[in-house]
């Protein structure tokens, strides 16, 4: 395929096959295709994908009709596989981005940042995200096996696939009125599952928000999130490449009014670390933790004529205050270890129904 890729490039850069009949793109496809015997659905993939890589933008993807509908189950929450989110990784090839909690991969003890290196026995050192993806997805019930690097060591892991449904929103009683949110993901229903998961319990004192490993997800998903928390104004903006700015708002009219903190971590990344920011900046959440990951572009996707989508940075997102997310992350305002976290969300708690209190707190 790689030789393929070359040729196509070289016949395009020196103008080759250029005629009245066609592109020199369209004409390569079809000699390529007639002469190699490679399906003309391969050769358009690895075309894109080349003109992906040489753009440059690790967070652009093509994603054929099967992985597109794919993708769409597992942004609704519904998916068949192992319980793992993936990031393209830094020096190419596919990374371990998030674990759901509970699942055969958390169990069978994989682990963020884990690189991909096998799928049963084929080489995905070097394949996109769109490919892994597909890969590790399958039937119910059959096995996968995984090789991954870890610290510069192979480790192999055996798993079976099996239905994911469960909500990336849980939400528990973290201490007498204080109501822990851990998002795992931000897929469709979180919103809505935040909400019915806070209507039994009581939390007057506060709200711990915890987006450890949360490798982000959708946008509109992230941002309804937010603005479960705000009245109204200005929750992220980003400028397109044509100078338009787009700004996202938030209206609500009954906003739930109780004092929040907000964990991150360096795996807390893309609209996870808009939420951070949005709640940091207006000075509605109390974020604690460590740097977070600094994956700040936007990406938007364009269906092409065969049904697939093509996914494009487009943007960088900023914060309420102006502050860009890509390359930086978000500052917590109080810096905590994982183990230490909990705790002192708790305390910043307690000291913020005081300050709001002061009778009660005295």
């Amino acid at each position: 395929m790689a030789i393929v890729l070359s040729l196509m490039i070289a016949s395009f850069g020196m103008g080759f096959f250029t005629n009245s009949q066609g592109s020199s793109v369209d004409q390569a496809l079809e000699q390529i295709a007639a002469e190699q015997k490679i399906s003309p659905s391969e050769l358009e993939r690895a075309a894109i994908e080349g003109m992906l890589r040489a753009s440059g933008d690790r967070w652009s993807n093509y994603r054929d009709a099967d992985e597109v509908a794919a993708q769409e189950d597992e942004l609704d929450g519904r998916y068949s596989g192992v319980g793992i989110w993936l990031r393209p990784g830094n020096g190419g090839g596919t990374e371990i981005a998030g674990v759901k909690s509970g699942s055969i991969a958390d169990e069978a003890g994989l682990k963020v940042g884990d690189v991909i290196a096998l799928i049963d026995g084929k080489d995905f050192s070097s394949a996109d995200l769109p490919a892994t993806v597909a890969a590790l997805r399958g039937r119910p019930g059959s096995t996968l096996e995984i090789k991954i690097l870890r610290n510069g060591l192979d480790n192999d892991f055996t798993l079976v696939r099996e239905n994911i449904a469960s909500p990336d929103v849980r939400i528990t009683e973290l201490a007498d009125g204080v109501a822990l949110i851990r998002i795992e993901a931000f897929s469709e229903q979180v919103s809505r599952d935040t909400l019915n998961g806070l209507s039994q319990l009581q939390y007057e004192k506060g709200i711990v928000i915890d987006l450890r490993d949360n490798p982000g997800g959708v946008l509109s998903a992230a941002t309804d999130f937010v603005q479960l928390f705000i009245r109204s104004g200005l929750v992220v903006s980003y400028d397109r490449g044509s100078g338009k700015r787009i700004a996202i708002e938030a209206a609500n009219a009954k906003p739930i009014n109780v004092p929040l903190t907000v964990i991150v971590n360096g795996n807390t990344a893309s609209s996870a670390e808009v939420v951070a920011g949005a709640l940091q900046d207006r000075n509605r959440g109390v974020v604690i933790g460590t740097q977070t990951f600094g994956k700040g572009s936007v990406q938007e996707s364009v269906t092409l004529s065969n049904g697939a989508s093509l996914e494009t940075t487009v943007g960088k997102f900023r914060t309420p205050s102006g502050r860009f997310i890509d390359k930086h992350g978000i500052t917590p305002d109080v810096s905590a270890s994982e183990r230490e976290s909990i705790t002192r969300s708790l305390e910043i708690l307690k000291a913020l129904n005081a300050i709001s209190d002061p009778v009660k707190g005295s």
